[in-house]
C-alpha cells in the first residue's frame, strides 16, 4: 500500500510551508501579538491569492475540489508557523454551507465566502449541552438561550452555529450583526478571541437553517482540522525543544544526554507520531466517503493527549526561559492547550468512545 503524497499534495504541502514561513516568524508573531491583531490581513491576502484558502472548496464555488488531505497539509503548516488566520473555521463554515445549504442561502452568502471577503465564524462546543433553541414559524426561525465559547473575532461577517429543534440538532447560518444577539468577550488560553452568545427572539431567514445532515458532516471535519493543526504545533514545539537541551550544558553535558530528558522526550515523539497516524487515517476515511466518526474521536482525543504532553515537556525543557513572554516557546505551549480544548477534552472523548464501544457491546449482545 502506498502512504506518500501524491506530487500535487507534496507541491501543496511545499507552497503552505513556505506561505506561512514568510508570515509566520517568530518576530512578526510577537508583533501580531502584542498589537492585539487576532488576524493577519497580509497572510489572508496571500491565503485567497495562492488557492490555499480555497482548495476543499467545490470547483463550482471556485475552488479546487479537494479533499480533507489537502486541507490538513495546509493546517499543518499553519500550525507550524502559528499563523494568524481563523482558515479552518470559516473554510468548514463555507463548506458546510455548499454541501448542505439551501440555493436561497447559497446564493446569499457563498460568492463573498469563498472570495474570501467576508469571513465566517464557527462555534464548535457541540458535544456539550446546546443551550440555544431555534423555533420554526410562519415567518422563518427564532433563536432563544444561549452558547459558551463562540469562536468569534471582530473581523467575523458569518457565524455558523448549532441550535436544538423539534427534529434535533441543526447548524444555522447568520449575520454576525443580527439584532437580539449579545456577546460578552473573552480569550482563550492563546489570546484567541471567543464570545458567550446570548439570543432573544433573534429573527433568521427561512433559509438560515441548513439540512439535517449538515451537524453529522461537520463533527468529523472539525476534528480532522484541530488534529491537523495541533500537529503542527507540537511537531514545531517538539523540534524546537530538542534543540535547546541538545545546545544548553549543564555539568559540562548537553541536557538532551541526561536520561531524564531523553525518556520524556522519547514519550512525546510517541504522541506526535499517534497524532500522525490518527489524524492521516481520518483525512483519508473523510475523502473515501467512510464512516469516520469513531476516527473523529480517535483523532480528537489523540490532538488533546498531545497538546497536553508535547506542550508541557517543551515549556519543562526551557526552564525558566519558557516562561518568558518575549521568549517563542511559550507561544506554542498556549496554542497547544487552547487546541487540546477546543470540541472536547481528551478525557470528554474518551468518554463518548466507552459510550460507543458500551453500545456496540450491547447491541450485539441483544442480537444474540
Amino acid at each position: 500500500m502506498e502512504f506518500s503524497l501524491t506530487e500535487e499534495q507534496a507541491a501543496i504541502a511545499d507552497l503552505a510551508g513556505k506561505v506561512f514561513r514568510e508570515h509566520g516568524s517568530d518576530e512578526h508573531v510577537r508583533h501580531l501579538a502584542e498589537a492585539g491583531q487576532t488576524v493577519d490581513a497580509h497572510l489572508w491576502q496571500t491565503l485567497q491569492g495562492t488557492g490555499l484558502a480555497s482548495l476543499a472548496l467545490p470547483e463550482a464555488q471556485g475552488g479546487a475540489g479537494m479533499g480533507m488531505l489537502e486541507l490538513a497539509l495546509v493546517l499543518q503548516a499553519q500550525g507550524r508557523h502559528l499563523g494568524a488566520a481563523p482558515l479552518w473555521t470559516h473554510l468548514l463554515a463555507t463548506l458546510a454551507v455548499a454541501a448542505h445549504g439551501s440555493a436561497s442561502l447559497r446564493e446569499r452568502a457563498l460568492p463573498a465566502l469563498t472570495a474570501g471577503t467576508q469571513i465566517a465564524g464557527l462555534a464548535t462546543e457541540f458535544e456539550a449541552h446546546v443551550g440555544l433553541r431555534a423555533t420554526r414559524d410562519a415567518q422563518g426561525w427564532s433563536l432563544d438561550g444561549h452558547l459558551h465559547a463562540v469562536l468569534l473575532d471582530p473581523s467575523h461577517a458569518w457565524l455558523a452555529l448549532p441550535a436544538r429543534t423539534d427534529n434535533g440538532l441543526r447548524l444555522v447560518l447568520l449575520p454576525t450583526d443580527q439584532a437580539g444577539m449579545t456577546r460578552t468577550s473573552g480569550v482563550l488560553t492563546d489570546l484567541q478571541p471567543v464570545c458567550d452568545l446570548v439570543f432573544s427572539a433573534v429573527r433568521v431567514a427561512p433559509d438560515s437553517v441548513l439540512d439535517a445532515a449538515a451537524i453529522d458532516w461537520l463533527m468529523p471535519r472539525m476534528a480532522c482540522c484541530i488534529a491537523a493543526l495541533q500537529l503542527g504545533v507540537v511537531e514545531e514545539a517538539l523540534r524546537r525543544a530538542a534543540a535547546y537541551v541538545g545546545e544548553r550544558e549543564q555539568f559540562g553535558r548537553p541536557l538532551g544526554s541526561f536520561q531524564a530528558l531523553a525518556v520524556r522526550a522519547a514519550d512525546a515523539y510517541i504522541e506526535v507520531e499517534l497524532l500522525r497516524s490518527a489524524l492521516w487515517q481520518l483525512a483519508w476515511r473523510l475523502d473515501q466517503g467512510l464512516p469516520a466518526t469513531a476516527a473523529a474521536r480517535v483523532a480528537k482525543h489523540q490532538s488533546s493527549q498531545a497538546g497536553y504532553i508535547v506542550g508541557h515537556t517543551a515549556q519543562h525543557f526551557h526552564g525558566g526561559v519558557g516562561a518568558d513572554l518575549q521568549y517563542p516557546i511559550h507561544r506554542f505551549y498556549l496554542k497547544s492547550q487552547a487546541l487540546s480544548h477546543i470540541g472536547g477534552s481528551a478525557q470528554a472523548q474518551l468518554a463518548l468512545i466507552g459510550q460507543a464501544l458500551a453500545g456496540d457491546h450491547i447491541e450485539d449482545y441483544e442480537h444474540g
